[in-house]
């Protein structure tokens, strides 16, 4: 199998250089540096890690940012390394090792459709409070937000097929969010990816990491929840359009049929035209949905179907079973209900309705 290990760097120190000698006394000799705009006083370090032949440094005359460097990275070895397997990416600053690495490595022979993600164990007592803290926290905005399974949300050790090289070029992103793009990606284009346990190692409390803890948090995160803003977005639309047929319906209907009569009616006609708004903005828009639209229109539609009766039966209950109220007062109701089934909703969509096919 062959290998290649891609380095992105700025300003490096003796970590680097230590990190890729033992990386070659290993074996692993084709090495991709990335020299990211470095300062003038540590490029002898990229000089000195050329000693070894199987190392290439690719240079920005000016810092790009990580996920700049990355792509650089992969779009030499799309262009130049037609033969190799796979790229791992891995940092220069200590924290990962060779053991790592091979043990992500033999991961991959056993799954090489994967991308192997490393993934640390942050429950361990030498991990700073912050860091601890963080990953908890951003593994369940990205698994509620996104769908992404992972335990270590902010590992830069992975391992890229090489036949995803070209595809990763195209992820957007130029600093640390690219590599929170690089996971979505996974999750969109269907790429199936497996997390492996991976050595936890932190040097001064993590302290020559370049990552700014606020500007690159909120580039990050405001990645991972632009997709849940646009579906709340779509979602908001499609509910005025569903309250605005209701509250008409009620209007109509309310002193012609009986309150259960009114409700079906009412329920019935503001769902029916709120989920044709909904679901074009969602497969279009939100989701991008990449199945034929007959697959993903029964799909939404029975979703649909079973919220609406669900809809129907608590707003139905509670205003006029348990609170007896009419009239408007049903409108209240159902923005209580409706607002809790959108959570859910949600979920269901992202995961069962618009679902992208694993390649």
């Amino acid at each position: 199998m062959k290998t290649a290990i891609i380095i992105p760097v700025l300003n490096p120190d003796e970590k680097m250089t230590a990190f890729i000698d033992s990386l070659v006394s290993s074996g692993l000799e084709d090495i991709i540096i990335v020299n990211d705009g470095s300062k003038e006083d540590t490029l002898h370090f990229f000089d000195e890690a050329k000693v070894h032949p199987g190392v290439t440094v690719l240079t920005h005359e000016v810092n790009k940012g990580k996920g700049r460097a990355l792509k650089t990275a992969f779009g030499y070895l799309a262009e130049n390394r037609k033969d190799i397997d796979c790229a791992v990416t891995a940092d220069a600053d200590g924290q990962h090792n060779v053991d790592s690495i091979r043990r992500c490595l033999d991961a991959f022979e056993q799954h090489p459709a994967c991308v192997i993600i490393g993934g640390r164990d942050f429950s361990e007592a030498n991990i700073p409070a912050r860091s601890r803290f963080g990953n908890k926290v951003s593994s369940v905005v990205y698994r509620l937000a996104c769908g992404i399974k992972l335990k270590d949300t902010q590992t830069g050790l992975r391992i890229i097929p090489a036949a995803w090289f070209d595809e990763f070029t195209r992820v957007s992103g130029e600093r640390y969010e690219y590599e929170t793009n690089m996971l979505i990606a996974l999750v969109n284009k269907g790429i199936p990816y497996m997390e492996v346990p991976i050595e936890t190692i932190y040097i001064d409390d993590n302290a020559s990491s370049h990552f700014n803890p606020i500007k690159d948090s909120i580039k990050i995160y405001s990645v991972i929840l632009k997709y849940f803003i646009k579906f709340l977005a779509s979602s908001l639309a499609s509910w005025l359009v569903d309250i605005g047929v209701y509250t008409l319906a009620v209007a109509i209907f309310e002193n012609k049929v009986d309150d259960n009569t009114m409700e079906i009616i009412a329920t019935v006609s503001s769902r029916v035209i709120s989920s044709i708004v909904n679901y074009i903005i969602n497969r279009k828009v939100v989701f991008k949905a990449t199945d034929n639209a007959a697959q993903t229109t029964w799909r939404y539609f029975l979703l649909a179907l079973c919220q609406m009766a669900v809809s129907y039966g608590l707003v139905y209950g509670i205003a006029d079973a348990l609170l007896h109220v009419s009239g408007l007062w049903h409108t209240v109701v159902k923005c209580v209900v409706d607002g809790c089934l959108f959570l859910f909703s949600y979920g269901i969509q992202r995961k069962w309705v618009f679902k992208h096919k694993k390649n």
